[in-house]
C-alpha cells in the first residue's frame, strides 16, 4: 500500500503563477484560470480549493481585478471575515466584500 505524499502549495505560488502567465506569457484570463484549475485538480496538493475556485470565478468575470484582489475577496467571503478593508477603489467598487478606507 503506497500513500501519496501531500504537497503544500502556498497562495503566493499560485498568485505568482497567474502573474507570470498573464504578464510574461500574455495568456488570456480564461486560459490562465483553466491552467490553475488543472493545478487545483491535483489530488495530493494541499491548497484551499474552495477559495481558489471562487477566486478564479471572480478573475474570469471581473477583468478590472487582479487575481490577488479576487482571492482576497473570496477568502473574506468564504471565511466570514467581511468587510475586507482596502485602500483600492477598484476592489471596493467591484465586490461587496470590500469596504474602502479613506
Amino acid at each position: 500500500f503506497h500513500t501519496a505524499v501531500v504537497q503544500a502549495c502556498g497562495n503566493v505560488v499560485l498568485t505568482e503563477t497567474v502573474y507570470v502567465l498573464e504578464r510574461v506569457m500574455r495568456l488570456s484570463r480564461d486560459t490562465i484560470a483553466d491552467s490553475i484549475d488543472a493545478v487545483l485538480a491535483i489530488a495530493n496538493l494541499d491548497v484551499n480549493r474552495a477559495v481558489w475556485q471562487d477566486a478564479l470565478t471572480g478573475y474570469r468575470t471581473r477583468p478590472k481585478l487582479s487575481i490577488t484582489d479576487t482571492y482576497l475577496a473570496s477568502l473574506a467571503n468564504l471565511t466570514g471575515n467581511t468587510p475586507l478593508y482596502t485602500f483600492d477603489r477598484k476592489l471596493a467598487n467591484q465586490t461587496s466584500a470590500a469596504q474602502l478606507l479613506h
